[in-house]
């Protein structure tokens, strides 16, 4: 019986060597996520299994991208596998800033015998990847609503405009007359909020920079809420910042998501190379003037 086990395990051991050495070399590709948002990072792996006596060279690309992403990081390491072989391993941390279905594409890895000369070439098969916007689903802030219609001539109540022409004169007389007996009262958060807001749109729209214009926005929003919250956080990331409301009781859990989402989205704009088109622009604008009022009646935290 033990002489039948024994000959059994050779046999296996024989069939293994055996397929090692018909195939030599195997290379392959895999990432460790099929499904991104825009500018999120994945982990490219190519592999290549071998003899001992192989030498390979992993790939080198031009401008750090792959295809249409860009290299962020990268590492290789060797390992030493079962029955003698190698584990060459290349690592990639990559990343894409464009919405759609972008193809990894496939690359040569060389190899050869360190006793040849010639190097061989082996192919990666290439990976699809879902690339989202981080926008894309929330459609809880695309509500701008439509412009209503212009009033006729016919259908305005002058004896309404001349009364509130003399109640909006008298009300103008009455606040220069307070104003010059007693300084303007401090503003609430949300009033001052809303009042950056508005110039800041002000500034896109007469030539300003998209990039500076996410980035006013957001630091618009964060003063909001330290204000409002009575939080000291000049220097927090948005992470941080985020973490730093995570048990606040004021803010809904919609409302949390939202100001995630719209943090992250101005992020993308600030530190990385997503340009987005007009349309992401005006729903920034519009999530954040929604989130002020939304929040307008919060005094603490």
């Amino acid at each position: 019986m033990k002489l039948c086990i024994a000959f059994i395990f050779l046999q296996i051991c024989t069939y293994a060597l055996a397929g090692a050495e018909k195939d030599d070399i195997a290379v392959r590709a895999s990432v460790d996520k099929k499904t991104i948002f825009i500018g999120d990072r994945i982990k490219y792996i190519i592999e290549v299994r071998s003899k001992k006596n192989i030498e390979v060279e992993f790939p080198k690309f031009q401008d750090d991208k792959i295809g249409s992403f860009d290299i962020k990081n990268t590492g290789i390491s060797t390992k030493s596998a079962i029955f003698g072989s190698r584990l060459f391993s290349n690592w990639y941390y990559i990343t894409i800033y464009s919405p759609g279905k972008p193809l990894i594409p496939s690359v040569e890895v060389r190899c050869r015998e360190k006793t040849q000369k010639d190097w061989a070439l082996k192919k990666t098969e290439p990976i699809g990847i879902i690339v989202e916007s981080f926008l894309a689903k929330e459609n809880k802030l695309l509500d701008i609503k439509d412009i209503k219609g212009p009033i006729h001539f016919y259908q305005v109540s002058w004896a309404i405009v001349i009364g509130a022409l003399i109640i909006l004169s008298s009300c103008v007389l009455l606040v220069v007359i307070y104003k010059k007996n007693k300084s303007a009262p401090v503003k609430l958060p949300h009033e001052t909020a809303l009042e950056e807001l508005e110039a800041i749109k002000g500034e896109l729209a007469t030539g300003g920079n998209v990039k500076e214009y996410y980035t006013k926005v957001s630091d618009c929003i964060r003063q909001y809420i330290e204000r409002a919250f009575k939080i000291k956080a000049p220097e927090m990331t948005t992470e941080e910042f985020l973490s730093s409301l995570k048990n606040s009781s004021s803010l809904s859990l919609s409302q949390k998501d939202l100001l995630k989402v719209f943090l992250n989205a101005c992020d993308l704009v600030k530190f990385a190379k997503y340009m987005p088109p007009r349309p992401e622009i005006d729903t920034i604008f519009v999530a954040a003037k929604n989130f002020i009022e939304e929040t307008k009646d919060v005094t603490h935290v």
